[in-house]
């Protein structure tokens, strides 16, 4: 495995893993409600992991994937250095890693008390990632899509089209990822699928990066 194949499944199972570890043990505590929530949106992510030892993992599982989120922009941007231009390779990854510290932040900030979290600073947060992410990996595919016509080898293409069709899909009807601290369930649907699919696209670099690895002069 390269060093690149490890960021980006790193990213993943520190993200989604760590969502569905959490949802496990929240269940299995009685600190969550047993459902399937991108179905039944009976809980949103937050909530799964706020408190009991569901709260201890939630927080330092999403804490270190946002670490390793940075990571991954900072390898993207290596990968396609010599096929994109430095304006839009920094403002993709200027809206990836702010996307992350705001989600890195909006983790930070839960406490098991619901009345003792900064709902503020936990919302603006989320939203931030979302809304950062989105923009963030718009520019990436359009910047892919391009180095791929230049001759970049980039297997994982077809995931990649597919999975930005759906978020921009789910962003126009849904009017986008709005999250808050009371949400309909429909609102929690979409919090859910949008996770999953974001987690996925960081996955699908796997493929992309066998050759990308550390090196020193």
């Amino acid at each position: 495995m390269s060093f690149g194949q490890f960021v980006a499944l790193i990213c993943t199972v520190l993200s989604l893993g760590t969502i569905a570890v959490t949802y496990a043990v929240g269940v299995n505590e009685g600190t969550a409600v047993a459902c399937n929530p991108f179905f039944d949106g009976c809980t949103d992510i937050t909530h799964t992991g706020m408190k009991g030892d569901a709260g201890f993992i939630f927080r330092g599982g999403m804490i270190a994937g946002c670490a390793f989120f940075i990571v991954w922009w900072q390898v993207m941007r290596t990968w396609l250095a010599g096929h994109s231009g430095r304006m839009a390779l920094n403002a993709m990854q200027f809206f990836g890693v702010i996307a992350a510290v705001g989600l890195l932040v909006g983790t930070a900030v839960l406490v098991p008390e619901k009345d003792a979290t900064r709902w503020g600073v936990h919302v603006r947060g989320a939203n931030l990632f979302f809304q950062g992410m989105l923009i963030a990996l718009t520019i990436n595919y359009v910047l892919i899509f391009r180095a791929r016509k230049a001759g970049l080898e980039v297997p994982s293409f077809i995931a990649k089209s597919v999975l930005m069709a759906i978020l921009w899909l789910m962003f126009v009807a849904f009017a986008g990822v709005t999250v808050g601290v009371e949400m309909s369930n429909g609102k929690r649907i979409i919090e859910w699928w949008a996770t999953l699919f974001i987690g996925l696209y960081f996955l699908t670099s796997y493929w992309d990066w066998q050759r990308v690895r550390l090196s020193h002069y």
